[in-house]
């Protein structure tokens, strides 16, 4: 019989610390501050654009002069501090907060697509110019303010979660307190919230909404019903209990 257990790069059950798997999760989210400061100083589309044959596009959005020391413009300066932020969120949650090992190659596919995803809206920031949704400096604001609720909410979520399975009087209990009382996934949902708002700083609601979208389609389809099924088979009426109290899966009030 096929196994049907939904896909899932994180290894639900076990506990402890893959070293290896851990060292190139954290070395790879490291490379990627530098990766975008360096396409946002060097944008390789002017080439790209020569060699297809194509009108070079004009220069973002610039919102000034370049801030003394980082040689970059406050929204290039911006667009930068969201993939250190990034970065070291990502950091934090596999040294500090992750109770499950990280293998070698989930390290390089998760650091990879989080990388792939800052380097999109890096070239996505740099065709700003022909963007016609670009709203500066609304979208920035709006950007910044979405990254950093959801940078705080999905930090503060495994926080709590961590505290909790951490206390040996939790043992075989299912958290559901904190953040994570008013929706079932607030790690998921506050992933969601940052990445739509890095988006939205660096091409506008339409680039954020595409980003939005496919974040949400693949949590719904995929991540939460990967969970559930885990969570399902191991706590068995607790989890479903649990689905009953909190019945928003995503986002609060919404789904």
């Amino acid at each position: 019989m096929a196994d049907d257990k939904p896909f899932d790069m994180i290894a639900r059950g076990q506990r402890g610390n893959n070293l290896l798997g851990s060292a190139i999760f954290i070395g790879l989210r490291a490379a990627d501050p530098f990766l975008q400061r360096h396409l946002l100083l060097n944008s390789p589309l002017p080439a790209l654009a020569r060699i297809l044959g194509l009108r070079a596009p004009r220069l973002p959005p610039t919102g000034g002069l370049p801030l003394a020391g980082s040689g970059m413009t406050p929204y290039q300066t911006l667009l930068w501090a969201f993939s250190i932020g990034s970065a070291a969120k990502h950091i934090l949650w596999i040294t500090a907060l992750a109770n499950e090992p990280v293998s070698p190659s989930a390290g390089v596919a998760i650091s990879l697509f989080n990388t792939a995803c800052n380097t999109l809206n890096t070239l996505v920031f740099d065709l700003a110019g022909e963007n016609p949704t670009f709203f500066p400096p609304w979208s920035m604001y709006v950007g910044s303010a979405l990254y950093v609720t959801g940078i705080l909410a999905e930090t503060i979520s495994e926080i709590q979660r961590k505290w909790f399975k951490d206390d040996p009087r939790n043992e075989g209990k299912v958290y559901a307190g904190g953040l994570s009382s008013l929706v079932r996934h607030a790690s998921y949902f506050g992933y969601t919230l940052w990445r739509t708002g890095y988006a939205i700083a660096s091409g506008g609601p339409l680039w954020g909404s595409v980003v939005a979208a496919f974040f949400i389609s693949n949590f719904v389809n995929r991540s939460i019903p990967a969970l559930d099924n885990y969570m399902g088979k191991k706590y068995g009426e607790q989890w479903a209990r649990v689905k009953r109290d909190v019945p928003y899966a995503l986002i609060p009030r919404v789904w």
